[in-house]
């Protein structure tokens, strides 16, 4: 018995299915390649490099943890949830204390520091810090609203290396 007049379609459906599946990766391909990469750049340093040495980036930093804690100096701003509230008035200052484990020399300490946005690095811009005492400062000129990343690299020497990032939130 043969049923005469019915056709059935799921045939083509299916390959109109695999033809819009690579329709739809050749344009995702498309559009992130036209997309601008932005590197993760806590270490001040390349991925590759990061990747390469990261148990002796790691170590470097536990020997520095030995020797030193850093912490936030609440005077100038609101901390809630590891995350800093900034007044968005473009002259905030940070402070971080730096206690001391082994009576070091500060002044010998090297430090770096970056702000950031987490999504970008086309707003990046290199921070001075000032040892003040037994204290970082760093005085941001933070322009535009929203979630910023200071991130803060301290060398005191080639074994002893410590990495930091403190979430800012202007108004």
């Amino acid at each position: 018995m043969k049923m005469e007049g019915k056709k059935t379609f799921w045939p083509y459906g299916i390959l109109i299915s695999l033809v819009l599946i690579v329709f739809a990766c050749i344009v995702t391909i498309l559009i992130a390649s036209k997309a601008p990469v932005y590197e993760d750049n806590f270490y001040f340093d390349t991925y590759q490099n990061v990747e390469l040495n990261y148990n002796e980036i790691q170590n470097r930093q536990k020997e520095f943890d030995n020797n030193f804690k850093l912490f936030l100096n609440n005077d100038n701003f609101k901390s809630k949830n590891n995350t800093v509230y900034l007044i968005n008035d473009g002259n905030d200052i940070i402070k971080i204390d730096i206690e001391n484990f082994k009576d070091y020399d500060l002044k010998n300490l090297k430090v770096e520091a970056l702000l950031t946005r987490p999504h970008t690095n086309k707003m990046d811009q290199k921070i001075e810090a000032k040892l003040l005492d037994s204290s970082l400062v760093f005085n941001l000129n933070i322009k535009e609203k929203g979630v910023w990343q200071l991130l803060v690299k301290i060398t005191q020497n080639d074994d002893s290396v410590g990495f930091f990032k403190f979430y800012l939130k202007t108004k």
